[in-house]
């Protein structure tokens, strides 16, 4: 079976919908620019309606080069199970947050040649997770851009940290996705989206089915 991280969540709803649906983890975005960013008021209020719910899906914070005191806000919002950093975080200082919050980080990275592959082996045992995301020339955001890269880059992947594909998935492209890159955990946001922002809830459901029926 394969795991899913449905990314970009924006309010009880969509994290409800993700974890009925079988969805391994929950993305919320904290970052201004992007149209996905929750504020941490709204992360507290969906983080405690959560847990008095016993939802099982795995809460996770991506944040863009986020400072400790960005993050203290942050962790206490939203407790996250989690932290995804998708900036520019050096090795050391995915070491340093790991050490901070005492919870598993994931790194992501922007993936356009095989280059960008090994540059990515800078964090293998030091990251818990890592994540192979789109680098369109193009984006004005880190991630959620809707884009996909040359899956068959990730043949050449060599790190022993887990990992999860992400970069312009839909339900119909799972299957392709896979085969490609030998994937076995995927990241969706854009391609479970109404418009921008919005979930789809019937499209959150059709993907993890696709998901793991594929695996």
């Amino acid at each position: 079976m394969i795991d899913c991280k449905i990314c970009g969540l924006a309010n009880l709803s969509d994290l409800e919908q993700a974890d009925a649906a079988g969805a391994r983890w929950g993305g919320f975005v904290f970052y201004p620019k992007s149209p996905r960013h929750i504020t941490l008021s709204d992360a507290a209020d969906i983080a405690a309606t959560a847990d008095q719910r016993g939802l099982k899906i795995t809460r996770v914070a991506l944040v863009v080069n986020a400072d400790d005191t960005a993050l203290d806000g942050i962790v206490t919002a939203l407790n996250p199970g989690m932290i995804q950093c998708h900036g520019n975080e050096s090795p050391d200082r995915i070491s340093a947050i790991k050490s901070r919050y005492q919870r598993p980080v994931m790194k992501a990275c922007r993936i356009a040649n095989l280059l960008d592959i090994q540059d990515a082996l800078r964090y293998d045992n030091v990251a818990d997770w890592m994540l192979f995301d789109s680098a369109p020339v193009d984006a004005v955001l880190p991630g959620g851009t809707g884009h996909s890269f040359d899956w068959t880059l990730m043949q050449s992947y060599k790190g022993k940290t887990p990992w999860l594909l992400a970069g312009g998935l839909k339900a119909d492209t799972i299957r392709d996705a896979v085969a490609a890159s030998g994937a076995r955990y995927l990241d969706v946001s854009s391609g479970v989206e109404y418009s921008r922002g919005v979930k789809d809830h019937d499209a959150i459901k059709t993907f993890i089915e696709t998901a793991q029926q594929a695996g």
